[in-house]
């Protein structure tokens, strides 16, 4: 997995970049592909969260049933963030449901 910078947009006041996946083994892995972005500081939320597992928000990469080898799909994200605190996230990827 691999992250873009952020650059922080005066249009929309967020900061915007993009998460890359990248299946680095020998065989096609099966999606859907969630993004969880742990331990997300105070007063910065993920805008384009699809929603939140066991507290942190998560996204869904869009449109990727599976991913071959050495096959990549790329995500847009977009935080908030008034108070202009450092964003430092782990983000996790799952592939399957929550549910």
């Amino acid at each position: 997995m691999t992250a873009s910078g952020l650059v922080y947009s005066r249009v929309t006041r967020t900061f915007n970049g993009t998460v890359t996946i990248t299946n680095g083994g020998g065989t096609a892995i099966d999606g859907p592909f969630q993004i969880v972005f742990l331990y997300p500081p105070v007063n910065v939320q993920l805008v384009n969260a699809l929603g939140v597992v066991d507290g942190s928000p998560y996204i869904t990469v869009p449109a990727v049933a599976n991913l071959a080898p050495r096959q990549s799909a790329t995500v847009n994200v977009q935080f908030n963030n008034p108070s202009n605190a450092k964003i430092q996230l782990i983000p996790i990827v799952y592939s399957g449901c929550f549910n």
